[in-house]
């Protein structure tokens, strides 16, 4: 990108055409009694990005421009990526696929950008590529693995039985587009990465040090657990040791980690400060927001003994056992 006009395309019009009249039946289906104020958000968020770069965007300064141009590019692509999705979950009965299609989806999205950006071929490119391609490739292989054997997750099992008929298309809105809008969201750092320019320097050496803890605490947490799945002798036993005895979720803890990596990498661009709101929710999201909170929901429903794990181990944020021990006894 160039610091000269960035002129608004004529594709934003009709794609915020038709991401409106996806809103407002989204907006309408939506349950009153138990939709959030967040639920409400996520559909007109991109209306009011689109909406304002339509308006005000000829007036931006070029970086704003280009910054929310190709973050909106990104949003169009993800889009398609996921109506797509979505139709071989109805072939397949299956609309847990979007955890298979999340890590590869996450995998392509920085290339895909990168092509659109004109193969920067810097190092700093390199580098947000080479994570994002370690990091998300691992993690698609290992959800595809772990999953398609075994058809559709218990957890989107229960919204489709809840939903009945309704579930066909009502999924395309409460799981295709809603994690669409939430991984967007998510992206903005590898934009600003992307974006930025410079050569690699003392922050993108922290920022690889941060993601490479995520990688230790997703990567350990999946393998421990898979290998303890195989050694236990009952269903009920809970996995209480190695990176399970410091939380109660750590590859949610480690898969946070890496994205706080991505989000120091895009510091490097003069706006980068932007990706501190995506990453805070990030980690309220797999925190707080769903991923734990739903994870829990579900353990102590079906395994015997969680609720007295649940005292001893924190849920999210890794403590050493021996400071548990510590804070236990005193």
């Amino acid at each position: 990108m160039t610091d000269g006009a960035v002129p608004v395309p004529s594709w934003l019009l009709p794609w915020l055409a038709v991401w409106l009249g996806l809103a407002v039946v989204w907006l309408a289906a939506l349950p009153r009694q138990t939709s959030r104020t967040i639920d409400r958000a996520y559909p007109l968020l991109p209306l009011l990005v689109g909406g304002a770069c339509l308006a005000f965007g000829p007036a931006w300064p070029p970086t704003w421009l280009a910054l929310v141009l190709n973050w909106l590019q990104l949003g169009w692509w993800l889009w398609l990526m996921l109506t797509a999705t979505w139709l071989v979950s109805l072939l397949k009965r299956d609309s847990s696929i979007m955890d298979i299609a999340y890590g590869f989806l996450m995998l392509g999205a920085p290339w895909w950008l990168w092509h659109q950006l004109g193969q920067d071929a810097s190092a700093r490119s390199w580098l947000v590529l080479a994570l994002a391609t370690l990091g998300f490739g691992r993690y698609g292989l290992y959800i595809c693995w772990r999953n398609l054997p075994h058809g559709e997750d218990p957890r989107y099992a229960r919204w489709r039985a809840r939903f009945g008929g309704r579930w066909a298309w009502w999924s395309y809105f409460q799981v295709f587009l809603l994690q669409g809008v939430v991984l967007w969201l998510w992206a903005v750092p590898m934009v600003l990465t992307l974006l930025a320019p410079g050569a690699l320097g003392g922050l993108h050496i922290a920022a690889t040090a941060v993601w490479l803890v995520g990688l230790v605490f997703e990567a350990g947490g999946d393998w421990q657990l898979t290998r303890f799945k195989k050694q236990r002798h009952s269903r009920d036993q809970l996995l209480e040791t190695g990176l399970w005895a410091w939380s109660r979720h750590p590859n949610y803890f480690g898969q946070t980690c890496m994205w706080w990596g991505y989000g120091l990498l895009a510091l490097a661009h003069p706006l980068g400060w932007l990706a501190l709101a995506p990453m805070a929710y990030v980690t309220w999201f797999m925190n707080r927001g769903s991923a734990t909170s739903l994870m829990e929901r579900h353990m102590l429903k079906t395994k015997p003994g969680y609720a007295d794990y649940c005292a001893r181990v924190p849920a999210f944020f890794p403590k050493p056992p021996a400071l548990q021990r510590k804070a236990d006894k005193s």
